[in-house]
C-alpha cells in the first residue's frame, strides 16, 4: 500500500494508536432506531445534508463499540473526502483493496466494523459493498452519504434487502436546547431560544457557536459547500449562474405556491431546467417540495408546489431580508418537524388554503395551519377558514393552528381547533415520541 495512503488511514483512525478523538455532544439517544440497527448484520446507511452531524454520529458509534471492549483494530474508518481518496474515486478496486489489506494485517480478528464517510464520492461503491457484504460475513458496514439520488437509486435495486437507512437532519429545537445544556427551560426562555433557532437554525456547530457573526459565516459556508460539492460538481452543472438564481429564488419564496413555468418566466430559463435544478437541490437534501393533495396523482404533479428548506438558518443566510418574515420561517420550521415524523406531507387548496396535511395509511389524519400571530382579525379569519375547509374535505374532527406565542381553542360547527404556541406543540410531540 502507498505510504501516503497508510499515513492518511492512521490519521483517520486515531484509536489504533490509543489517541483520543472528538465525539461531540452525545446524540445517539435521539436516534432510537440506531440501537436496533447496530445489532443487525445489514448495512447501516446514514444519509442527510452535509454538516448535520453524520460523521459525529459515526464517531459516537465507534466510541460506544470501543467502550464495549471491541478491539481498536477491528474498526476501520474511511473518509472519502480525503484528497488522496478522491483521486482514486474512479478506481474500481480501491476501496476493496483498503479493506482487504486492513483485514489481512489483522487476521486474528474475527469481525470488523467498516465505517465509510461520504460513500457517494466513490463511483463503484455499490458493487464493492454488495460483493463484500455477500462474500465476507465478518464485515459490518456503516456508511454515510450526502446525496439521496446517488444512494437511494442504487440501493433500491442492487442492495435491496441488505441495508437499513436513517436520515440525519439538523437539530430539532428541543435537541438544540439539550446541546446547550438547557434543562427544563421556562416559557420565557423557550421563547427567547426559539427566536434564535428561527434566525440561525439547527446545524450542530452553529447551535454551539456563541457569536452571532460567526454563526452567519458558518451558514454561508455550509450553503456554499452543499451548492458546490453536492449540486454543481456531481451533476456537472455548466451554467452555475442559472443554478444559483433558481436556488436564490426558491429560498426567497419559501412556503409560497410556485410553478415551474412561473419560475422559468421570472428567470428567463426553460421550465425543464427549473425542474431539473430543483431535483438536484432535493437530492442534496437542501430543499423539499410539497404537492397539493389530490386523489389523482396526475393532478398532484400538475399543480403548483410549495418549497421548503432544510434549515431556517440557511434561509436567512441566503435570502435577502428574509428574517423579517418570521411567519414563513416558522412555517418552514414546522415543516421540518413534520418531515421527521415520516408522514407524507401535502398542502390543501380549494377556495382557501391550509398549510399542511399529513397522510398516513392512505388517509389524511391531520390538518395544520401555521401563522406568526392571530391578533389581526383578517389573519385569524383566513387561517381558521382554510383549516375548516381542509377539515371538512377530509372528515377531520380536529385541526391545529401553530403560532409563535398564542394559545387557545375554538369550536367551529362542531369541529375543534386547537391554537398552540410552537414550543407547546413541540413539547406535546416529544411526550408522545418519548
Amino acid at each position: 500500500m502507498d505510504q501516503n495512503i497508510r499515513i492518511a488511514l492512521e490519521s483517520q483512525n486515531p484509536w489504533w494508536s490509543g489517541r483520543s478523538f472528538a465525539t461531540g455532544v452525545g446524540r445517539l439517544s435521539w436516534f432510537p432506531e440506531l440501537r436496533l440497527y447496530l445489532g443487525a448484520q445489514e448495512i447501516l446507511l446514514l444519509i442527510g445534508a452535509r454538516r448535520t452531524g453524520k460523521s459525529t454520529l459515526v464517531y459516537q458509534i465507534i466510541q460506544s463499540l470501543l467502550d464495549k471492549g471491541i478491539q481498536k483494530e477491528a474498526i476501520l474508518y474511511l473518509n472519502l473526502d480525503e484528497p488522496l481518496f478522491v483521486n482514486r474515486a474512479k478506481d474500481p478496486g480501491f476501496i476493496r483493496e483498503l479493506i482487504e489489506d486492513h483485514c489481512t494485517r489483522h487476521s486474528e480478528i474475527a469481525h470488523f466494523t467498516i465505517c465509510i464517510d461520504e460513500i457517494q464520492n466513490f463511483e463503484y461503491w455499490v458493487g464493492t459493498i454488495k460483493t463484500l457484504y455477500d462474500t465476507k460475513p465478518e464485515l459490518r458496514f456503516i456508511l454515510t452519504g450526502s446525496s439521496s439520488s446517488l444512494i437511494e437509486r442504487e440501493i433500491s435495486t442492487r442492495l435491496s434487502g441488505r441495508y437499513f437507512s436513517c436520515t440525519v437532519y439538523p437539530l430539532s429545537f428541543t435537541e438544540s436546547l439539550g446541546f446547550l445544556g438547557i434543562e427544563k427551560p421556562t416559557i420565557i426562555r423557550k421563547r427567547q431560544h426559539f427566536t434564535s433557532y428561527l434566525a440561525y437554525g439547527g446545524f450542530p456547530r452553529v447551535v454551539l457557536e456563541p457569536q452571532d457573526e460567526l454563526k452567519k459565516e458558518l451558514l454561508k459556508n455550509y450553503y456554499e459547500t452543499i451548492y458546490l460539492k453536492d449540486i454543481i460538481y456531481p451533476n456537472n452543472v455548466r451554467n452555475n449562474s442559472d443554478m444559483y438564481d433558481v436556488l436564490y429564488f426558491l429560498i426567497s419564496n419559501i412556503g409560497n405556491l410556485l410553478s415551474y413555468n412561473r419560475i422559468a418566466d421570472t428567470l428567463h430559463i426553460s421550465s425543464d431546467t427549473v425542474r431539473e435544478y430543483i431535483g438536484y437541490a432535493e437530492n442534496a437534501f437542501l430543499l423539499y417540495s410539497v404537492k397539493k393533495f389530490d386523489y389523482s396523482v396526475k393532478k398532484q404533479l400538475a399543480n403548483q408546489k410549495k418549497i421548503y428548506c432544510i434549515d431556517t438558518g440557511i434561509i436567512n443566510s441566503v435570502a435577502f431580508a428574509f428574517s423579517e418574515n418570521r411567519g414563513r420561517l416558522l412555517e418552514n420550521a414546522v415543516f421540518m418537524v413534520l418531515k421527521k415524523m415520516q408522514s407524507e406531507i401535502f398542502y390543501h387548496k380549494d377556495r382557501y388554503e391550509c398549510d399542511f396535511l399529513l397522510k398516513k395509511n392512505r388517509k389524511i389524519v391531520l390538518a395544520v395551519q401555521v401563522t406568526e400571530s392571530l391578533e389581526n382579525p383578517d389573519t385569524r379569519t383566513r387561517e381558521i377558514r382554510g383549516l375548516c375547509e381542509a377539515m371538512d374535505a377530509y372528515h377531520l374532527n380536529e385541526g391545529i393552528i401553530i403560532t409563535l406565542n398564542e394559545s387557545g381553542e375554538e369550536v367551529v360547527e362542531g369541529r375543534r381547533i386547537r391554537i398552540l404556541p410552537v414550543y407547546e406543540w413541540l413539547d406535546g410531540l416529544n411526550k408522545v415520541s418519548g
